[in-house]
């Protein structure tokens, strides 16, 4: 019986490294499934040498529970400025129409999952250069069921490039 926790103990090790979520999951070909709650893969994504004109994308795939349909909003949040990475602060919201979330709603059916992709563009006309920042984007849980609304959120770092004087 003792092997056995053990081995639990790695799969769940396993699991919190590949995303947050609420439930028990299994992985299978390529994205885990969950037997009840929802979760998410890609909970840190890190931009570095980010300049004025750049642009890039990540995938976020939301995972949902075998237990229910569930319908998921997904929104940039600010993160608690004492829970920072350590060096890092908090990116501004002003420049929160950098980042496009394609599709801030999605209604998934029990045991399905949906990948979409998240994009960040930096204007070219912009001087917010040397910085480490950080962002969450968060994936709510907003059926109608109940009184509490449950959330899990990927971590974003964005790193801008120092840029030289002209």
């Amino acid at each position: 019986m003792k092997n056995k926790k053990i081995i639990i103990g790695i799969i769940l090790a396993m699991a919190i490294a590949a995303g947050s979520y609420f439930g028990v999951m299994h992985f299978k070909s390529g994205v885990p499934s969950l037997d009840e709650g929802f979760g998410i893969l890609q909970s840190e994504v890190e931009f570095r040498n980010v300049y004025p004109g750049w642009s890039g994308s990540a995938p976020l795939t939301i995972i949902n529970g075998k237990d229910r349909d569930r319908t998921f909003s997904i929104s940039l949040e600010q993160p608690n400025p004492n829970k920072l990475k350590q060096f890092y602060q908090v990116f501004p919201e002003e420049y929160y129409s950098w980042i496009t979330i394609t599709e801030p709603e999605v209604s998934l059916k029990a045991g399905q999952y949906h990948e979409q992709v998240i994009i960040f563009a930096m204007p070219e006309d912009v001087h917010y250069e040397g910085k480490y920042t950080e962002v969450r984007i968060r994936v709510s849980d907003i059926t109608p069921e109940g009184l509490v609304t449950l959330a899990v959120e990927s971590r974003w770092y964005i790193i801008t490039a120092e840029l030289e004087s002209s």
